[in-house]
């Protein structure tokens, strides 16, 4: 009988475990510190962690200790600051930034900790600001620029997180006028109408589109009526010259519908080409020199519509080569580097729109190469380490909200020793890879020091005898494994499923 109810007593306490039991954890004072599930000796489902003086720090899932789906970071006044989505530790989905009033800021989308995909910025009212694509940390592909009342107002291409070209549409003058090119849509997003504007008024070609974005019709405006029967000529093109007193040329470049559109060239009186410019519909858009066949050479500026420069550096053959900077259109700079032969070359650096520094890193050939850090817009360090031919390799530091990790990369993999820290500076976590696959002995501990829990891998599976403590260093569990299947809990063998096809 006693052997009986021994054994009940066993399979009673290992249903207990496996189901897990509701745990609190205080600081020295007295005050709650954590508290959620834990299943097996590790903290998995719903958990809570505060600040010393009770107000709620972080919340959301863990599984098997790691975070995992939707978490949510508050400031110490209570205010939510961030909202986090992961997978196995890692951000895997959306990171949301909140002001203190709770007004959405920003929205990344992450995979592995690596931004891919679209990153947006808003408004104070809520309206999107910004989109801007990420393809491995980088912006790579079509950006938008929203106006507060939702009209787009810039369209970017970016390559390898560099700005490819810029088109500046639906703008206001000072007299809060159309002025430019404008673009209006369908409901369905397909360009309706596209012409310029100048102050307020249609002047120049306008092409009309059909939802399906064939062209309709093609019109001509002056000073915002339409031109009837001009011989089908919808975008004359006339080159017209300026002269000195000598009757030398002083100046040259095509018009448009009257306005400057395209390449001027100007000459000194000895006939030399002095400088070029760019236009489009009497906006300039360029300055610097132009050869004979048509190539950019020697110091550029390019300009926003309203004039303020966005980038200033020089080609050689068409190329760009040599230092370059690229600026917000609040003058201040957003990264600055060098070129050759159109590549980025040596050191770049990147900032947020606030002025403190975004990103530092080497290039070669096009491609990372040297020592890069990236910080936040708070100025925290994000990602610090070395890339060689665009593969991060060697010692890198990262960081991940309340904890830091450190370890090494091999060919963009992570290999040998990583540890990670929490925020307090204590050890959380040290185990080995081989790239990529966990190896060897891992062992986690919690913030006051003592061991969470440890054991080993064997080929990326769990391995042989795991131990789990409690948080004043109590074994609470064993569980040992065999090719990653658990075979036995505090010594009790487990019967296994038998395979599908043996059943």
């Amino acid at each position: 009988m006693k052997c009986i109810f021994a054994t009940w007593l066993t399979f009673i306490l290992l249903v207990a475990q496996a189901q897990g039991q509701y745990t609190k954890y205080y600081y020295p004072g007295g005050a709650i510190s954590s508290e959620g599930m834990m299943e097996n000796g590790q903290p998995n489902g719903y958990w809570k962690t505060y600040y010393d003086d009770g107000g709620l720090k972080t919340e959301g899932n863990r599984l098997q200790f790691q975070l995992d789906s939707t978490w949510k970071f508050y400031r110490s006044d209570s205010t939510l600051e961030r909202i986090i989505t992961y997978k196995e530790n890692l951000k895997n989905g959306p990171e949301q930034l909140f002001d203190t009033a709770g007004k959405i800021l920003s929205e990344v989308l992450f995979v592995n900790n690596i931004k891919n995909g679209p990153s947006k910025t808003f408004y104070l009212s809520g309206q999107i600001h910004k989109i801007i694509p990420f393809e491995n940390n980088k912006e790579e592909g079509k950006g938008v620029e929203y106006a507060e009342d939702a009209r787009i107002i810039t369209n970017t291409v970016y390559r390898n997180g560099f700005i490819y070209s810029e088109e500046f549409i639906n703008r206001y003058n000072s007299s809060n006028k159309r002025s430019g090119i404008w673009k209006d849509l369908h409901p369905n997003g397909v360009v309706r109408e596209e012409g310029n504007w100048t102050n307020g008024l249609r002047n120049g070609i306008f092409k009309f589109f059909n939802k399906k974005g064939e062209l309709e019709r093609i019109e001509n405006y002056e000073n915002g009526e339409l031109v009837v029967n001009d011989g089908g000529q919808y975008a004359m093109i006339d080159i017209r010259k300026e002269y000195y007193e000598d009757g030398k040329v002083k100046l040259e470049g095509s018009y448009r519908n009257d306005k400057k559109h395209g390449t001027f060239r100007e000459y000194d009186r000895q006939g030399n080409q002095i400088n070029a410019y760019l236009y489009e519909n009497e906006i300039k858009t360029g300055e610097g020199m132009i050869d004979s066949i048509g190539r950019r050479q020697g110091l550029w500026k390019l300009f926003y519509p309203d004039g303020i420069v966005r980038a200033s550096g020089s080609y050689i053959d068409g190329k760009k080569d040599g230092p370059w900077q690229f600026y917000f259109n609040n003058s201040k700079i957003e990264q600055k580097g060098s070129y050759k032969d159109d590549l980025p070359i040596g050191n770049w650096q990147w900032f947020h729109a606030s002025g403190g520094m975004h990103r530092d890193e080497y290039y070669r050939k096009g491609k990372e190469d040297g020592h890069a850090i990236e910080y936040d817009s708070i100025g925290n360090i994000i990602n610090e380490g070395d890339f060689i031919d665009g593969l991060k390799t060697g010692k890198w530091k990262l960081s991940v909200n309340d904890h830091i990790e450190e370890g090494e990369y091999l060919d963009g993999e992570r290999n040998g020793l990583w540890v990670w820290y929490y925020d307090n500076g204590q050890k959380a976590f040290e185990g080995e890879y081989q790239v990529g696959t966990p190896v060897e002995k891992h062992k986690y501990w919690y913030r006051n020091g003592n061991v969470r829990m440890r054991g080993k891998y064997e080929g990326g599976e769990l391995s042989g005898r795991w131990e789990y403590f409690d948080e004043i260093g109590t074994l609470e569990l064993t569980i040992e494994y065999e090719a990653g299947l658990a075979v036995r809990i505090n010594g009790q063998k487990i019967k296994l499923p038998k395979p599908k096809e043996d059943q």
